[in-house]
């Protein structure tokens, strides 16, 4: 694979390149990766893994009631608590339409911006606790990848998940595509220190086996992340991250089909090699659920969707709208006269930006809301 910077490599060596830094050329290296500030914890059995601000990844013995600290990669020295969940069960496909739903996506580890986000919006409080009471959260996938505090965004989702259903709540929480890449062992666009955590707590060098291992079933993350769903109907609403293709109404599968046959093959890449079964290699491929663009964008394997080719969709659906992400954009958009909304936007890495920006639902009107707390009809 060919890089930016000219390099060609692959996921564990540079194939050919050149170090600016000591002014020579490279062939056939190892790449290397280093520990980078404060991470974790990450949790395999009653075993805690977590780097500290001086580089040392420390691990000890856990007790499932103990109530655990997150120490957040930021100016301010953010910290919370959380406990570990009794259990961990799948997610159902289809909810009624709650009073108030806000949906965010696309927020890679950028723990400032996501905090401020839920606070100034009235999810949670300065404490990191719910005070959104029977409302309704939903993460339209990608939440991992690019950040520095991806294992802290996720410990607090996870954190809210628990406190949110206490109030007659809910945090939805879709699996984008770079989640399900994570699940394949792809970290290409995770910043490197969780490449260097992923092998040093999986004790394999390949960076490939050490992903898979971080965000596989043997740890609490990886077997959490794997309860969730790739597409939900809330309402006469769908969420989903990319899209959803006019082509699968070929295939003639229902919500509950697509997470189904999405857990069964979300650690092969069918998106660059396929396999025998042609719905599996369609649901998890270029056209699938977590890749299409085509709500948004011609792309290069499709043209843009066309308006009578949605409506098929939302019929086959029964559905009136899709809210998706993926595909960036400046501002929260719609288009097909409000029937899509797209949710992926330049989100701003500092708090309290108005760069950063949601919808909010509310007795069935839609609002675009931002990092400040402000909110506009859309």
């Amino acid at each position: 694979m060919r890089f930016t910077d000219g390099s060609i490599n692959n996921s564990d060596k540079i194939l050919l390149g050149y170090d600016e830094e000591k002014g020579r050329f490279q062939i056939w290296e190892k790449k290397t990766f280093n520990l980078n500030g404060i991470d974790g914890p990450y949790i395999i059995d009653n075993q805690l893994y977590e780097v500290t601000k001086e580089n040392k990844l420390l691990n000890r013995n856990i007790d499932i009631k103990e109530k655990l600290i997150v120490k957040v990669d930021n100016s301010d020295n953010d910290q919370f608590t959380f406990q570990l969940k009794d259990s961990i069960t799948s997610e159902p496909d289809f909810y009624e339409l709650p009073e108030k739903l806000i949906v965010i996506s696309d927020i890679e580890g950028n723990f400032d911006g996501f905090l401020s986000f839920l606070i100034n919006n009235g999810v949670i409080d300065k404490n990191f606790n719910w005070t959104f009471g029977n409302g309704h959260l939903l993460l339209n996938g990608d939440f991992v990848d690019r950040g520095e505090n991806v294992t802290q965004v996720l410990w607090l989702i996870y954190k809210l998940e628990q406190e949110a259903l206490n109030q007659n709540g809910k945090v939805h929480y879709i699996l984008g595509n770079h989640e399900i890449m994570n699940f394949q062992g792809n970290a290409h666009y995770a910043n490197k220190k969780y490449k260097r955590v992923a092998q040093l707590i999986s004790k394999n060098d390949s960076l490939k086996i050490a992903t898979q291992f971080l965000y596989s079933d043997k740890t609490e993350l990886g077997k959490w992340l794997r309860s969730k769903n790739i597409i939900e109907k809330i309402g006469k609403y769908i969420f989903v991250h990319a899209g959803i293709s006019p082509e699968i109404i070929k295939y003639n599968v229902s919500l509950s089909d697509i997470n189904q046959i999405a857990r069964n093959n979300w650690d092969k890449n069918l998106y660059d090699e396929e396999e025998n079964n042609k719905v599996e290699n369609f649901i998890t491929g270029r056209k699938g659920i977590y890749w299409y663009r085509g709500l948004a964008q011609d792309y290069k394997y499709y043209d843009k969707i066309k308006e009578n080719e949605l409506k098929e969709v939302l019929n086959f659906y029964q559905a009136d709208k899709i809210v998706f992400g993926h595909s960036v954009m400046e501002d929260i958009t719609t288009e097909f006269n409000g029937k899509t909304i797209n949710t992926d936007v330049k989100h701003g890495q500092k708090k309290n930006s108005g760069k950063t920006k949601g919808l909010l639902i509310e007795n069935g009107i839609e609002y675009k809301i931002d990092g400040k707390g402000e909110k506009t009809k859309l």
